[in-house]
């Protein structure tokens, strides 16, 4: 019913409100109408009419309301027009308690008092968003009992009636007076929390738009750098499988691979920034030969470090130690990468920076120190706590020129695999004799990682591919279909390109394929649009077309990507820059003719 907690400061609210008044005081008024017409003469029935006459219009009035194209304005003028009809309301009632008193009986004296008392309670205690409201709707019930109660020809000190009237008006004015003011109180309280509320519903909206550009950016710039890194790497890795190369020739791609692969995985760490900020980021274990990574990263590093007048060394305190373990690579590389290059920053021309790899073995357990000495400006003690937290720039970083968010990065990342990150300065004891004494930063992390027993996987040799096999590759990009042909050349597969999905889709009607390798941004038709059109083909056909293994080679690897990718079809995804280990263990698993829907697990997965 109306009592139901309604916002009067709504068209829709107000509306709801007074209709419920109307539901609640329409039978009460036609009943009475009916009493009147029984006992009454004409004159009084017609006042019950009137009443109902009034109620109708102000429903009317609420429908009218509803209708208006303008809201607001419709508000405000059926806010008025309620004042003016409950004024009415208020005043025809009176004045047929002024008739009820003017029969002269003594005992309708009670009763007009009883029927003006009826019109203050219902006007006094009716919700009020404004003093006018308010005053026009108590005024007739008011003086209508002021004038009952009094008799001129009587003394205020002998008319105990006029008396109690006059106490009982006063009391019941005090009391909702109060409680209109409140009324007022809730509504503006009301007002300002829509206000807000439609504020917050805009920021959630422009957080949502800035959010999408942000993750649509993210897309873009991950697919136009993945494609020619693509090549970059592709062409490398072809490089280094000539067995005519020098070893100084090999060393070479085998760098370019290196910084490649830190390329990669640096994409893969922005692809997972949305994950990071909602609080859900994930370890992805795999693994890791954390020497050899360490080493990779001062040798990607060197040339730079060359470059500011920096000498950047490897310290292996410990190498009879593997450092083979099962831990996260990219956040571990990521971490170490933020120090290195924090550590050339910090340190002048005719540094040092050491980045010394120390670790024990406890019940299959490896414990692990890394740290990063530079030989920069000291950490005072009191900014030690502040150099991890984000935005939180000590005298340090902002010399450096830093955002304040990379050091709490590496502290977000050792929290999650539960480690320790730390800085402290150079001990007294450091320094050696003859020398004069070091100065600048030891910036550590220390975290626990199960031994592996296995040789760490980037060492692991590429599956061979054991029998001639026919691939369909859909590449729309001419360096990356020079990418695929070097890399298979000495593969006993047979490649067919096709341009776009159109004709990937009229090859593989035309002849057999082991397996598709599908892009995904192509012209004419996209891969996903060719991979559901052949899956419903070859259900459609007649007799049954057996099921050809796609794989989507595309540089779209979001999660929501991935998933899109398997409901129209694709049986798995392979990332690029291309994972040669990847693509060759599942050319290796066609040839065998071990792929179902879920075969090799693809690093994209």
């Amino acid at each position: 019913m109306f009592e139901q907690t309604v916002d009067v400061t709504r068209l829709d609210g107000f509306v709801r409100y007074t209709r419920g008044i109307i539901r609640a005081r329409l039978v009460l008024v036609a009943l009475f109408a009916g009493l009147l017409a029984v006992y009454a003469p004409m004159r009084m029935t017609q006042f019950g009419l009137v009443e109902l006459s009034i109620y109708a219009a102000l429903f009317l009035a609420t429908e009218a309301a509803l209708r208006h194209p303008d809201p607001i304005g419709a508000f405000r003028r059926l806010r008025w027009q309620s004042i003016g009809l409950v004024f009415l309301l208020s005043a025809n009632a009176c004045a047929l308690a002024v008739k009820i008193r003017l029969t002269g009986q003594p005992i309708m004296r009670v009763e007009a008092a009883l029927l003006a008392i009826c019109v203050l309670l219902f006007a006094a205690l009716r919700v009020h968003t404004s003093k006018l409201s308010y005053v026009t709707a108590v005024a007739p019930p008011v003086a209508t009992l002021l004038w009952i109660g009094f008799d001129r020809r009587m003394s205020l000190a002998s008319n105990h009636y006029g008396a109690t009237v006059l106490l009982f008006v006063v009391a019941v004015l005090t009391a909702t007076w109060r409680q209109q003011a409140t009324d007022r109180a809730l509504a503006q309280t009301l007002r300002d929390l829509a206000r807000k509320n439609a504020d917050l519903i805009e920021a959630v909206a422009e957080a949502k738009a800035a959010s999408r550009a942000k993750s649509d950016l993210l897309a873009v710039a991950s697919h136009e750098i993945r494609t020619p890194l693509n090549a970059v790497l592709g062409f490398a890795h072809a490089l280094r499988r000539d067995t005519f190369l020098t070893p100084i020739q090999a060393d070479l791609a085998q760098g370019v691979i290196e910084g490649g692969a830190q390329l990669t995985r640096l994409l893969d760490t922005v692809l997972d920034l949305t994950k990071v900020q909602a609080g859900q980021a994930t370890l992805t274990l795999a693994a890791v030969d954390l020497r050899r990574l360490i080493r990779t990263v001062v040798r990607v590093w060197s040339a730079h470090a060359q470059a500011v007048g920096v000498l950047l060394s490897f310290d292996d305190a410990d190498p009879g130690l593997a450092y083979e373990v099962l831990a996260d690579e990219a956040k571990l590389e990521q971490t170490l990468v933020n120090l290195v290059s924090n550590g050339l920053k910090a340190s002048p021309s005719g540094g040092t920076v050491t980045v010394r790899l120390a670790g024990m073995i406890k019940d299959r357990m490896q414990t692990t120190l890394v740290e990063v000495r530079d030989t920069g400006a000291p950490v005072p003690l009191e900014d030690r706590p502040r150099m991890f937290v984000a935005f939180d720039q000590t005298e340090r970083g902002r010399s450096l020129g830093g955002s304040g968010l990379g050091l709490s990065i590496c502290a977000a990342n050792l929290a999650l695999m539960g480690g320790e990150i730390g800085v402290e300065n150079f001990p007294e004891g450091d320094a050696q004799p003859g020398k004069p004494s070091r100065r600048g930063a030891v910036f550590w992390f220390a975290f626990e990682a199960p031994v592996l027993q296995a040789p760490a996987a980037g060492a692991a040799a590429e599956p061979a591919v054991a029998r001639p096999i026919r691939v369909l590759a859909a590449e729309d990009n001419p360096a990356n279909r020079r990418v695929l042909a070097a890399l298979l050349s000495a593969s006993p597969v047979e490649l067919v390109f096709a341009e776009n999905g159109a004709r990937a889709l009229d090859a593989w009607r035309a002849e057999a394929f082991d397996l598709v390798l599908m892009d995904v941004n192509m012209p004419v038709m996209d891969g996903v649009a060719a991979v559901a059109r052949i899956r419903q083909l070859e259900a459609s056909a007649a007799p049954p077309r057996p099921r050809t293994p796609i794989w989507m080679l595309t540089a779209n690897v979001f999660d929501d990507d991935v998933a899109r990718y398997r409901a129209d079809g694709a049986d798995g995804v392979l990332r690029k820059p291309i994972d040669t280990p990847a693509l060759f263990a599942l050319l290796a698993q066609v040839a065998e003719g071990k792929v179902g829907v879920d075969p090799v697990m693809s690093p994209a997965l």
